[in-house]
């Protein structure tokens, strides 16, 4: 805020007040300062009242960066047009088209397709005739995002292209900023990654010049979206945490773009839970504003991820994202709905919604959408020719967008139509090399509709959330009789086969209670009867005990930190020999790590040195990935493993430097930057003195 209006506001006169905040506006709006504006408007119309329209287009635009669309859309209804106070003369034209063109960006976020266009439709008239190139650039932002909900890109892209060069006309940063970010975002809809992270870097060092934080969130959740379809996942993720922390510190509506995001890459991992709980998080903050263009996606990534732990949960998001208004089109809805129709074996109700979709990604030139209609297509009708052709098709479209992981599943796909195990081998292992577990069948989409690989009959997942399940199906939580049942249960996962006495187990169950071998009895009872209910094998054939000691059986149990610890001392001991095939073994190991031992038990004493011991193991996978890309000559490969090291521990100098260097030697310099100040910050935290960049780079 200026002294001018500061002195405006201790005045109280509401003519000097509503000519300090226009004069005032370019600071205000840029920097997002929405108690500024507040107060000015309330001195010029109390309790209120009318507005002028100078005054209630300002206020209204950064409502709506603020996510409050009721309260944009009153504010753009106190406008007067005809002058206020009477008898005043009419606003001008330039100020009565900024209005318009803000009521037509609320609208449009509102997903009202008829009420956003008439709006934009005045508000460029209003703008040409004014010559204002700041309105002219606010009139075009709005016709730009109008053609996007009616799925015109061509005259979407068209209204970008103008709406930039009327605000770098203008020296208007905030717009210039606002129209990078929707062509990085375009781009990437359209599959266009590389290209669409040019617009955002351009976007980064816009708004450098004083930006507010929420525009500087939004660039970064841009920016995880094409790096996500660039298959560099840890990168995206590491975005997203940043975006989604400046957006909670703002009190953002970002908040929910930034939690879909953090959806959509855990879904795309396959992080069952971690998706879920991201998409009910964006579907509240989005209820919460009434923001379209989150909640449809965040309902159908829902429906997607939560369709094996909460089937009743994902049909009623699905059905839900289908009936909401979508200010982005229903492509994602209409994957979710065929992709739960092909796990619920409704063949010809997938096909329909696959079809659908097609049409829809096609009218909106959304190929990362069509690829994924036309698999869900073929998938729902298997064996044919026409499924065989539908997938080399996908495959061109997801060749030609240069989306990674999309191209990886594609080849696994058409290998499994072709019977080819050696070639499904490899692509499944491509995918592990770009961060996709090996559990991704639990999410509703191609791999789970390939299903499962044979295994064991009862697998425990103590890696991320604990859960049972029984022939692939999860056991539910009214199964067990008693929570203690479930802990014993727990602790013989993280043991790795190894027995354990029967007073330990009675004194980690009940510390410090004598006396306690009837109930541990009871406990183990109930143990074997949720992993056999139906009683199908002996006593010893899941559960092991005897007077003195308890363990898992051993292989008719499958424990996935089992996997990961063989997988990953494997793995080191290949990389220390320079075998070949280390960096494929390495990846691999890295994707059975699917979250921290235990997530949902963080207390636990028993649970938090196998935790510590896991993480430090895996940390070892990463960096030691990382320093062999980095000496094969692949730094944009090691980037993201750097990133996800520091994910997991943030005060790592020498991983800061190895990423550092990474950065530099993969030609990304501003990134290089950009890091190499979050890391002098992470090591200010500590009292560490942070090394100078070119010291670490070279």
């Amino acid at each position: 805020m200026s002294d001018a209006l500061s002195r405006a506001l201790e005045g109280g006169d509401a003519a000097e007040v509503a000519a300090a905040l226009v004069a005032d506006s370019s600071l205000l709006l840029r920097r997002g300062d929405l108690s500024a504006l507040r107060a000015a408007a309330e001195v010029v119309a109390p309790d209120g009242g009318p507005l002028p329209v100078a005054v209630a287009w300002r206020l209204g635009f950064a409502l709506h960066q603020g996510g409050h669309f009721d309260e944009a859309l009153a504010t753009y209804e106190r406008a007067v047009l005809d002058g206020y106070p009477p008898p005043s003369p009419p606003p001008s034209r330039a100020d009565v088209a900024q209005l318009l063109a803000s009521h037509a960006s609320t609208r449009w976020a509102r997903g009202d397709a008829v009420g956003s266009r008439a709006l934009a439709d005045r508000a460029l008239a209003e703008a040409t005739t004014s010559a204002d190139d700041s309105a002219l650039a606010s009139a075009w932002v709005a016709q730009a995002l109008v053609c996007a909900l009616e799925g015109d890109r061509n005259t979407n892209l068209h209204a970008y292209e103008k709406a930039l060069a009327a605000a770098r006309r203008a020296g208007d940063l905030l717009t210039q900023v606002r129209v990078l970010n929707n062509l990085g975002s375009l781009e990437t809809e359209e599959g266009r990654y590389a290209a669409a992270l040019v617009h955002l870097d351009d976007a980064v060092a816009v708004a450098e010049a004083e930006i507010s934080t929420p525009i500087r969130a939004l660039t970064l959740i841009n920016r995880a979206e094409a790096l996500l379809g660039l298959g560099r996942v840890d990168e995206a993720l590491a975005e997203l945490t940043h975006a989604g922390r400046l957006a909670r510190e703002q009190g953002s509506p970002l908040l929910a773009y930034a939690a879909l995001g953090v959806g959509d890459v855990n879904r795309v991992r396959g992080n069952a839970t971690q998706a879920a709980v991201s998409y009910r998080e964006a579907v509240t903050l989005a209820e919460r504003t009434g923001d379209a263009q989150v909640l449809g996606a965040a309902l159908a990534g829902l429906a997607r991820a939560g369709i094996v732990e909460d089937p009743e949960e994902a049909r009623a998001a699905a059905a839900r994202a289908l009936a909401e208004p979508a200010a982005m089109g229903t492509v994602e809805p209409l994957l979710a709905a065929g992709w739960l129709a092909l796990h619920d074996g409704d063949a010809a109700a997938s096909a329909d919604h696959g079809r659908r979709a097609a049409r829809e990604a096609g009218r909106r030139r959304d190929s990362r959408g069509l690829a994924e209609a036309l698999e869900l297509r073929a998938l729902a009708e298997p064996g044919t020719p026409a499924a065989r052709d539908l997938l080399e098709e996908a495959g061109t479209l997801w060749a030609a967008t240069g989306h990674a992981i999309g191209r990886a599943t594609n080849r696994v796909l058409a290998a499994r139509a072709r019977g080819d195990a050696v070639a499904e081998q490899a692509a499944r292992g491509t995918l592990r090399s770009l961060g996709v577990r090996d559990d991704a069948h639990r999410i509703a989409g191609p791999l789970q509709a390939l299903g499962e690989h044979a295994g064991a009959s009862v697998v425990l997942r103590a890696l991320g959330a604990f859960s049972v399940l029984r022939d692939g199906v999860p056991v539910p939580g009214s199964a067990w009789q008693s929570r203690k049942s479930r802990d014993a249960l727990k602790l013989l996962a993280g043991r790795s086969g190894r027995p354990i006495t029967r007073e330990a187990l009675s004194e980690h169950l009940w510390p410090g209670t004598p006396g306690t071998g009837g109930r541990l009895s009871v406990v183990l009872s109930t143990v074997r009867a949720v992993l056999d209910p139906e009683k199908r094998h002996g006593a010893d054939h899941y559960l092991l005990a005897d007077r003195a000691t308890v363990a898992l059986a051993r292989p008719t149990v499958e424990v996935d930190v089992d996997l990961f610890v063989s997988a990953a001392r494997e793995a080191l001991g290949a990389a220390r020999g320079a075998e070949p095939g280390a960096v494929e073994a390495l990846e691999r190991a890295a994707a059975l790590y699917t979250g921290h031992y235990l997530e949902d038990d963080p207390y636990s004493d028993w649970a938090e040195e196998r935790r510590e011991e896991l993480l430090a193991l895996v940390q070892e996978v990463r960096r030691t990935l990382a320093q062999t890309l980095l000496r094969g000559d692949q730094p944009q490969r090691a980037v993201g493993w750097l990133v996800s090291a520091l994910a997991d521990d943030p005060y790592d100098e020498p991983t800061h430097h190895g990423l550092l260097r990474a950065l530099h030697r993969g030609g990304r310099y501003g990134e290089a930057r950009r890091h190499h100040r979050a890391y002098a910050a992470r090591m200010g935290e500590i009292g560490v003195p942070a090394a100078p960049l070119q010291a670490v780079t070279g």
